[in-house]
């Protein structure tokens, strides 16, 4: 399976919940849509800074993690190609932040700092992101899009999450992936897998 046919798949799984930007970028991939991007929207700092968020998010276990799979090049292309201006401030003010909140703990900005520190910095955004509360018209259905205002620990944790299960890596070593599908068997016993299966 190419990974822009497990992309659009993804899309319909999510049942359009992915932010209007993500989902653009989703349903792109059907007509051949690249996920690389040119210019690197980044700086050197903000793009360590969005390599580790992904290791953080999705660590190296007994499989790659996210940042193994290159999931934050997939980040900056949509990023630089699919978000609107909104979404791109919001997501550089989150980096911000968590440079800010760095070097309050630790005088040193969070690709530089510790583990912990690190940590302590994403546990923050989290808190905050809790209390967001979306637009009255996105509420409107039971699995409402992703608002272009969501904070950005709800925006990168969508980006790494989406990113990862939708990679080669992802889709066959975290995911049990069969290429040609037997019998189904709606009683199979997990434990004979370990995994869930990829789409």
């Amino acid at each position: 399976m190419q990974r822009r046919e497990l992309i659009k798949i993804s899309f319909y799984l999510l049942g359009g919940a992915a932010s209007a930007s993500v989902s653009r970028a989703l349903l792109a991939a059907d007509s051949g849509a690249s996920f690389t991007t040119a210019a690197a929207p980044f700086d050197a700092a903000q793009s360590e800074s969005v390599r580790l968020l992904c290791d953080m998010i999705i660590p190296r276990t007994d499989t790659p993690g996210a940042a193994d799979a290159g999931v934050h090049n997939f980040i900056a292309s949509i990023f630089a190609d699919w978000y609107t201006d909104t979404e791109r401030r919001l997501f550089l003010q989150g980096l911000s932040d968590l440079d800010a909140f760095c070097l309050a703990q630790q005088s040193a900005a969070f690709h530089e700092t510790t583990d912990e520190v690190r940590l302590q910095a994403l546990r923050e955004q989290e808190r905050l992101a809790a209390n967001y509360k979306p637009p009255e018209s996105t509420r409107l259905t039971s699995r409402p899009p992703e608002a272009p205002d969501a904070p950005f620990f709800r925006k990168i944790k969508e980006l790494v999450v989406l990113g990862y299960y939708t990679s080669e890596t992802g889709a066959t070593q975290e995911l049990a992936y069969l290429p040609v599908p037997g019998k189904f068997d709606g009683n199979y016993d997990f434990v004979k897998v370990g995994r869930h299966w990829s789409h």
